[in-house]
């Protein structure tokens, strides 16, 4: 079993490497990982049990995390990995792994489709600031921004799901949540807009549905104090 964690802590490497990204899909695992194992492991006729077993091994040991539910996974730091069988090349060698990505609609942004998908599940597909539900009119939204906390940007802790104008707001610094999760509402924000007077200005200082189980509030902290207004 050691040589098969070794080999998976390996492919996952090469694909954060080849991607960029630390979060990938259960399917996309199977899609691009079996055949290297078919090569390291031509005996074992259960590969996808195997691998979902070595996983979940891999969880325990704090190297990769579950990001919503068992089908999206996050990497973390990898322990000792294996070197391909043999002096030939694997399988594996012959491509470059690659992620289906979405690009959101504020700063054409893209992000792993997997991690989208994984966090409009944590929000139940639904703006916790204007109630829109539907996934096409969704973000993933960033408390500590995209551009200056490169780590951060696939940590579950760090995003949540807006729809896309109450995104382009949140960016925009118009309005926060606050370490105790309430809407905070620029003092200098005016709009004629229906809409955004109701989901902001008439919520300001009220508690938001989110909870540190989604959002980690010192995240929060950390961004309004760069706010001008805060």
């Amino acid at each position: 079993m050691s040589r098969w964690r070794r080999v998976v802590r390996r492919e996952l490497a090469r694909y954060r490497e080849d991607t960029g990204w630390r979060v990938v899909e259960l399917q996309e695992l199977y899609d691009q990982l079996l055949p290297v194992l078919r090569e390291e492991f031509p005996d074992n006729h259960n590969r996808e049990a195997k691998l979902r077993q070595v996983l979940q091994q891999l969880g325990d040991r704090g190297e990769v995390a579950f990001v919503d539910g068992d089908g999206t996974y996050r990497i973390l730091e990898l322990g000792e990995t294996a070197e391909p069988l043999g002096s030939e090349a694997t399988a594996g060698d012959d491509w470059q792994y690659e992620a289906s990505e979405y690009e959101t609609t504020v700063g054409a942004r893209s992000l792993p489709t997997a991690f989208r998908d994984a966090v409009l599940a944590r929000y139940d597909t639904e703006c916790p600031i204007s109630g829109v539900d539907h996934p096409r009119l969704l973000d993933v939204a960033h408390v500590l921004s995209w551009s200056d906390h490169e780590s951060l940007r696939t940590d579950p802790a760090n995003v949540v799901a807006l729809d896309k104008t109450h995104h382009a707001a949140f960016d925009a610094g118009l309005y926060t949540l606050d370490a105790d999760f309430r809407l905070r509402v620029a003092p200098s924000f005016e709009t004629d807009s229906d809409l955004l007077r109701r989901t902001l200005v008439a919520r300001d200082g009220e508690r938001v549905d989110v909870g540190p189980d989604r959002l980690d509030p010192s995240y929060l902290e950390r961004r309004n104090r760069a706010l001008d207004w805060w």
